[in-house]
């Protein structure tokens, strides 16, 4: 195992931007949490840390006489990864009272985080497969979920928004009621 040249390094953490990119974009085409640049961020930090182990053992490989077993190391590395990417993900699922938001957002960014990974090391023919497999579950199976398993549970059901800040001791807000009014019905 060698260490790196800058072209090589340079085209794997493109083809990190650049698949990130194509599933960020997806993710952003529909307003969700982790879009273009959370995805591209995801998958070149990704990329980043595989090539840095990458490198940490090619030149511990060429300061040592020594036979050492680079794919453990690389594995600790990519398990180290996948760990840090899932509290990531998990960051992006938000539940409600009646519904559980997000999964697909943290499943994608798991999914991108090694798409990253496998750019670090290299691997451009799993990088365009995971891409294209990503991308083709994210856009086609949406519509065929959206047509034979519809969430009849939650149809018509509107999201909450952002609740607005409660008025501070002496403040008025738009929602307080005059001393004596009630809007609520007789119990």
């Amino acid at each position: 195992m060698q260490s790196l040249d800058w072209s090589d390094m340079a085209g794997r953490l493109c083809a990190a931007l650049l698949a990130g990119a194509v599933i960020g974009l997806e993710r952003e085409r529909k307003h969700r949490p982790a879009g273009f640049r959370t995805m591209i961020l995801v998958s070149l930090g990704s990329a980043l840390f595989t090539l840095m182990g990458w490198e940490i053992i090619a030149e511990a490989h060429a300061q040592s006489t020594a036979p050492t077993a680079p794919g453990a190391d690389l594995s600790r590395i990519l398990q180290g990864l996948m760990g840090g990417v899932g509290f990531l993900g998990a960051g992006a699922v938000i539940q409600s009272k009646k519904a559980v938001r997000g999964m697909t957002t943290a499943a994608a960014v798991w999914v991108v985080a090694a798409i990253g990974a496998a750019s670090g090391l290299g691997l451009y023919k799993l990088v365009v497969l995971g891409g294209a497999m990503a991308l083709f579950t994210l856009i086609i199976l949406e519509v065929v979920e959206d047509r034979y398993f519809p969430d009849a549970e939650f149809e018509g059901y509107v999201f909450p928004e952002k609740k607005p800040k409660a008025a501070g001791a002496g403040e008025m807000s738009e929602t307080r009621e005059p001393p004596g009014t009630s809007t609520l019905p007789p119990s």
